[in-house]
């Protein structure tokens, strides 16, 4: 009766932590997996210093801007402000990725990108993706090495704004 009662409260503690740890992770995912970062420019400046900061980082340069609110307004969307994206490469780090067959899937990252946008309250933000959890999740890998190089040029493109990749 004993190890009855043990194997059965394994079982359910184990079920238990499940559901514990996926409500945690949807909780958590929001900022783990994206970072914003609120910006004492204003839009323009903003989208200005952020394109002027990636092409003068060594190997990087910007390689368009996306105007997302026309994009949206022609194409039948409603109005949804000021939003910008920028996409930028480095070239050299990219070359390194995509020149195995094993790691051509990262591909569908690339170009990097950067939003830039005004809030409802007019408060300009930045988003983008959190490159630390990615370089994690590739840790002990080529691919995890090229990340890890890239979290350091981004976090040092984004210096102004004193920002830091963290877990959460």
């Amino acid at each position: 009766m004993d190890k009855k009662n043990i194997l059965v409260g394994l079982i359910l503690g184990f079920v238990m932590s499940l559901f514990v740890l996926g409500f945690a992770l949807k909780v958590a995912a929001p900022t783990m997996f994206f970072k914003e970062v609120s910006v004492p420019y204003d839009f323009d400046k903003t989208v200005r210093v952020i394109k002027t900061r990636i092409n003068k980082q060594e190997g990087w340069h910007v390689t368009d801007v996306i105007d997302q609110q026309k994009e949206v307004l022609n194409n039948g969307g409603q109005d949804v402000g000021k939003v910008k994206i920028i996409k930028f490469c480095n070239g050299k780090l990219s070359g390194v990725m995509l020149g195995d067959d094993g790691s051509k899937f990262m591909a569908a990252k690339m170009p990097l990108s950067i939003a830039v946008y005004e809030k409802s309250d007019g408060r300009v933000t930045i988003g983008l993706m959190n490159g630390y959890i990615m370089a994690r999740l590739f840790a002990g890998t080529r691919e995890g090495e090229i990340m890890e190089e890239v979290v350091k040029d981004i976090e040092e493109i984004l210096g102004f704004l004193h920002f830091r990749f963290t877990m959460f």
